[in-house]
């Protein structure tokens, strides 16, 4: 996933991507964000957290294209 992830980024202007490694389930990351399985995929807006569901994170990446 992350190979699509950074070319759509770097296609468009409108997409800013953060990768995390967290490397372990005891890491302060993992932790303070409660990641519990691998991909997370969230979706940000304006600053503001607007989905943690993957497939409409999906669809609405296929529309910044």
């Amino acid at each position: 996933m992350a190979p699509q992830l950074e070319a759509l980024a770097q296609v468009s202007s409108e997409l800013k991507l953060r990768v995390i490694d967290v490397g372990s389930w005891q890491s302060p990351v993992a932790k303070q964000f409660g990641i519990n399985r691998l991909p997370t995929l969230w979706l940000y807006e304006n600053g503001k957290l607007v989905s943690k569901d993957m497939q409409e994170i999906g669809k609405r990446m296929q529309k910044v294209k």
